[in-house]
């Protein structure tokens, strides 16, 4: 499965984890996912609604990473030294590319197989 998001209906690749949470989110996708996003700072979290593993790590995160924190699936603009599970980060886009598509107040993200 090739699991994609879509920011704003905007298309992005993921370079994902290897890991349970994102074989997780994978095995219990069985349509597009939607993902009403609110920001907050340097981020944009929204509820996954499903349970999945976590890895939890104290890690630093960079603009176009996508973790998964608190039930809340988040994406960065920015970078900080966070714990989380690291779940992706977005494909061939540049740091000020990453903080335009997370410029909104609120947004809608879109977890789909591609």
């Amino acid at each position: 499965m090739n699991l994609k998001i879509r920011i704003q209906g905007k298309s992005y690749d993921v370079d994902w984890t290897n890991q349970s949470a994102v074989m997780a989110i994978m095995n219990q996708l069985s349509s597009t996912k939607k993902i009403p996003m609110t920001k907050n700072g340097i981020t944009q979290a929204g509820s996954l609604g499903i349970s999945i593993p976590r890895n939890d790590r104290s890690t630093i995160v960079n603009p176009g990473d996508i973790v998964y924190s608190g039930g809340n699936l988040v994406i960065y603009s920015g970078s900080d030294d966070v714990s989380c599970t690291k779940l992706g980060h977005i494909r061939g886009c540049s740091e000020s590319q990453i903080k335009n598509m997370l410029t909104p107040g609120s947004l809608n993200l879109e977890l789909y197989e591609g």
